[in-house]
């Protein structure tokens, strides 16, 4: 079944229980764990991970992890009702090792790599995870870098597709707009991770400067727009 999973980390974080409260019970949400290590930015503390967690326990939680050492926080964020959790290759020397521990505390494992990571080089992991995330830019500032899909991706996602098994999810995540998530789908992927889709920014013009849209300023609210897209893209 394909899924569009809304990425908390591009939700006005001012208003965030707002902003999540608004969608039905159910929903799963994407927490983007950044550290400031492995990539610049830094996003949740695990304070704001059990936070969410308690106040919306029926909404399951997926956890990619940007960040040093993340095997760190699997016990945690098992407590909280963790149900999927993707950790980066290129920051594991051993990812079966991580990826059976996720599997040992009752979740979904997956496997995320970079643009620069071929995708034949995780090929003899995949036994060990349940998904693969295919990352179409670089981590980090999503949605604020001024970088845009990078088109090479479509035949990165279409040879994903091809080397999986059958039983293995394939997600995308990385500067997604409307014409490039019904790329992804059409060339296999079974989820995509939606970030300023989802929750718009204001652009900056000449007299004011970018910022996150308040949850009342859109002319669309987030729960609309997620329901309009998986309508469209996800039967």
């Amino acid at each position: 079944m394909k899924r569009i999973i809304p990425s908390v980390a591009s939700a006005n974080q001012l208003y965030l229980a707002d902003e999540l409260k608004a969608f039905p019970e159910g929903t799963p949400l994407h927490m983007d764990i950044e550290d400031g290590n492995f990539v610049n930015n830094i996003t949740f503390g695990m304070r704001v991970v059990r936070s969410i967690a308690n106040m919306f326990p029926k909404n399951p939680m997926c956890f990619h992890f940007m960040a040093t050492n993340p095997s760190q926080y699997f016990e945690e964020i098992a407590k909280c009702g963790a149900r999927e959790v993707a950790v980066h290759f290129e920051e594991l020397p051993y990812p079966s090792e991580e990826l059976c521990a996720i599997r040992k505390l009752g979740m979904k494992a997956g496997l995320a790599i970079n643009l620069r990571t071929p995708i034949e080089q995780v090929v003899p992991f995949f036994e060990y995870l349940d998904f693969l995330l295919v990352m179409t830019m670089d981590s980090g500032y999503g949605g604020t870098n001024g970088l845009g899909f990078c088109f090479s991706n479509h035949e990165r996602i279409k040879k994903a597709r091809a080397l999986l098994p059958a039983d293995k999810e394939l997600w995308v995540d990385g500067a997604m707009d409307e014409t490039e998530m019904g790329n992804c789908f059409a060339l296999g992927a079974d989820v995509v991770i939606a970030g300023r889709m989802i929750f718009p920014e204001k652009l900056a013009t000449a007299t004011e400067p970018r910022r996150a849209y308040l949850p009342s300023e859109r002319a669309v609210k987030s729960e609309e727009l997620l329901r309009q897209y998986t309508e469209k893209y996800c039967k």
